[in-house]
């Protein structure tokens, strides 16, 4: 049994992580160490534990928390004498002395179809980009991000209503099923590597807040794609009066063509229930289309219902822009 060090850190690595204890329960591997990232200010400015580390230890394993792979903490991590690296989502490059210190072997559960979606957002920016499919990828970790070859990877369509959030937990299972099927061929020498192909190499960068604000001159399928793909991390918001608006679920319809940015409230106006019912729903215009706001959260306030929020707009203009 190769004694084997896990590094990842949110709730996608979570699944990885059990799949190697049961690798580890069936006498496969013997994990002894998992690495995250260090604790940090969550809400409030209280310290929050990675999810990994929240599983891990109440699995009873070691968990080391450098912040840099470097150093003493990589001498540390060395000193362990691993003989296998596995690692999902874990935040940081793995330097080549560790994976040397393994003898090279090492693989890394990916979500994406590499080469397409490298990087650190792949689940937000398949959805961004309107890809009807993404996957899972196992590939040999390398020092270079997700560049490794290719071990073996698994397809899943994309449901045009489900949000990163929702999406990463199906790919995180996918990933976690490869890890407890493939990983056993891998150690026995049966997976043949394939070097990743120089074309269709495309980059998932971290999204930020300002990444998450709703540009309405675009086509409501776009729009609507940004705020799934921004659900639940950083979020997508536009403002209103001044205030910003976080916009949490949105729905694409037709309607008239009004100017970009336009809000309406849906049964304000006649010649929009035949497109939206009686419904008083905010819609907003975009380039092309209308977005009907099914969830918002209000600057200070709790999430609601659009037509709840709208509710509270009486005796406003019900057609003003955002």
């Amino acid at each position: 049994m190769p004694r084997t060090v896990f590094l990842g850190t949110p709730e996608f690595a979570v699944v990885s992580l059990d799949a190697l204890e049961q690798l580890a329960g069936a006498g496969v591997v013997r994990l002894i160490a998992v690495v995250t990232q260090p604790d940090r200010p969550g809400h409030r400015g209280r310290l929050t534990l990675p999810p990994v580390k929240v599983r891990a230890l109440a699995s009873g394993l070691e968990v080391l928390q450098p912040e840099r792979l470097r150093g003493h903490d990589l001498d540390a991590m060395i000193a362990l004498e691993p003989e296998l690296l596995v690692w999902a989502a874990y935040g940081n490059l793995i330097p080549a002395a560790l994976i040397d210190a393994a003898s090279g072997r090492a693989v890394n559960v990916h979500a994406s179809l590499l080469p397409r979606w490298r990087g650190a957002a792949p689940v937000a920016h398949a959805i961004l980009a309107g890809d009807l499919e993404t996957g899972v990828t196992l590939m040999e970790g390398t020092p270079e991000l997700d560049a490794g070859p290719i071990l073996v990877r698994e397809r899943v369509r994309i449901d045009p209503r489900e949000t990163a959030g929702e999406l990463s937990e199906r790919l995180a299972q996918a990933g976690a099923a490869l890890l407890r099927r493939e990983l056993p061929r891998y150690i026995g020498g049966e997976l043949e590597a394939e070097p990743q192909p120089a074309d269709g190499v495309t980059w998932a960068r971290k999204l930020t807040t300002a990444d998450g604000e709703l540009v309405w001159s675009e086509p409501a399928e776009a729009v609507g794609r940004r705020v799934r793909a921004l659900r639940p991390e950083p979020g997508a918001w536009t403002t209103f009066r001044g205030q910003r608006i976080g916009v949490l679920a949105a729905t694409v319809l037709g309607g008239p063509p009004r100017q970009d940015g336009t809000l309406v409230l849906g049964r304000s106006d006649p010649a929009y229930v035949p497109y939206w019912g009686a419904s008083r729903a905010p819609h907003v215009a975009c380039g092309a289309g209308w977005l009907r706001l099914d969830v918002v959260k209000p600057a200070g306030r709790r999430a609601m219902s659009g037509e709840d929020w709208a509710n509270g707009l009486r005796g406003d203009d019900p057609r003003v822009p955002c």
